[in-house]
């Protein structure tokens, strides 16, 4: 919690959200158990949701999940971040990365609703075929930094794993890994990011893989924005970039592998520069080409 503090200078207070994977979780609770800031309002909290009731808008508060920290979302707007300004960090790594698992309902989601919200190093795990959107972003100025969208295993996918709305300008997704496994006897994803109406979005620094039948999606017409340096491996679809006809996002320096297709992006009023294109496996199977 320190270097949440120290690295990221804030003026807001900070929460802690453990509810599992720690040994001694009943001492843990014991021992904040008196603790509160001078208003009354308790440290420690079991879910994201009763740690959010504690913060206020756009103060700065950071909300800190603990390491192993795991949530199942049953419904859709399970969960997600309700108050403008709010930053959510996870701790840990590897599989002690917090976690989020989506069952039981189709419709179940992780809905982001308040501007300039920052959401890092946290999971987001499918665990219904055929789930609606995993994350819905209805605000602007959001950003997810270093998290993982599991958008499909071997039996189950999602369709989409973020879907945002036209309200959603400036959002950034960096530093990302959306995974999913070849081949699947579930869903196919419609796209890992699919994005509507809003300006300025930026996706840049992400691995994209599994079966799908694109992984970035735009279906309305969206002013500027920038899809720079992510790397994609398209196992299904027959392209990694589709944007819509009118659209003007600055799409470079892509790294795209698509066995399936032969336009790995279709942008009509993009400007598309310096990207790289493999149709197939191997270092000499296939052809390649920079566009």
């Amino acid at each position: 919690m320190g270097n949440v503090t120290f690295n990221n200078p804030m003026t807001g207070r900070i929460f802690l959200v453990a509810k599992s994977g720690i040994t001694n979780e009943s001492e843990i609770k014991a021992s904040y158990a008196s603790v509160s800031y001078p208003d009354g309002t308790p440290m420690l909290y079991t879910t994201l949701k009763l740690a959010l009731a504690s913060c206020v808008a756009s103060r700065g508060d950071t909300i800190v999940l603990a390491p192993g920290h795991t949530e199942t979302i049953t419904a859709a707007a399970g969960s997600g971040v309700t108050v403008a300004g709010v930053r959510v960090v996870g701790l840990g790594s590897g599989t002690l990365v917090p976690t989020f698992t989506f069952t039981t309902a189709v419709g179940a989601s992780f809905d982001v609703t308040a501007a300039n919200v920052w959401i890092e190093n946290v999971n987001f795990v499918c665990g219904i075929d055929n789930q609606t959107a995993m994350v819905n972003v209805t605000a602007s100025d959001v950003k997810f930094q270093n998290c993982v969208f599991t958008t499909n295993t071997a039996t189950i996918g999602a369709a989409l794993g973020i879907l945002t709305a036209a309200t959603s300008d400036r959002l950034v997704v960096n530093q990302c890994r959306f995974l999913g496994t070849a081949t699947n006897s579930g869903t196919t994803t419609t796209a890992q990011v699919q994005y509507e109406g809003a300006v300025d979005i930026v996706i840049q620094n992400n691995y994209f893989a599994g079966k799908m039948t694109q992984s970035i999606l735009n279906t309305a017409t969206v002013l500027r924005g920038l899809i720079f340096n992510n790397n994609f491996v398209i196992a299904t679809g027959t392209k990694a970039i589709a944007v819509a006809a009118a659209s003007t996002p600055f799409i470079s320096s892509n790294n795209i592998n698509v066995p399936s297709g032969t336009a790995p992006v279709v942008a009509a009023a993009g400007f598309v520069a310096n990207n790289k294109y493999s149709a197939a496996a191997g270092v000499t199977a296939g052809a390649a080409s920079t566009f």
